[in-house]
């Protein structure tokens, strides 16, 4: 019989412990706040993009004339006329662009060189100055250099 109570007794209080159906029916659901996906960006825009976050002066991006993917020969040629100070340089757009990012002015006659052979975008910042250094201006800063280590 004792044991009969405590049975009764353990039944009452789980019982007691259950949410009350009439109020858990009652509430209304939640709904689901609107779900906007952003547009996802292209490869070569967030690329770009993240030549702009770096702060980059100078960012061009050079393709090829008949559009086609960049090849082996192509990427060997940017990288043989480009200056060992570039920055960055990025494949983009599924391998037809390549993204150049430097905070240096290019050597006299890379830029030539390069629209030779590719189409060029300039996505440089408005304050980045020329895109070549002048050739006066390096002879100049060397000559002052040398005249002040013989003083």
């Amino acid at each position: 019989m004792r044991y009969f109570a405590i049975s009764i007794i353990l039944a009452a209080a789980a019982a007691a412990c259950t949410p009350n159906q009439r109020i858990m029916n009652s509430a209304a659901p939640t709904p689901a706040p609107p779900v906007s996906i952003p547009a996802a960006a292209s490869s070569f825009e967030s690329d770009l993009q993240a030549m702009r976050n770096a702060d980059f002066k100078f960012i061009l991006v050079f393709r090829r004339r008949d559009d086609a993917a960049m090849d082996a020969e192509d990427k060997t040629f940017v990288n043989a006329n480009t200056p060992p100070d570039v920055n960055r340089r990025r494949l983009s757009d599924d391998g037809k662009a390549i993204i150049i990012g430097s905070n240096f002015p290019f050597l006299p006659g890379t830029i030539a060189n390069l629209t030779d052979r590719f189409v060029m975008e300039d996505h440089s910042k408005p304050d980045a100055g020329p895109l070549e250094m002048d050739r006066n201006a390096n002879v100049n800063a060397n000559a002052n250099v040398r005249k002040r280590a013989n003083k």
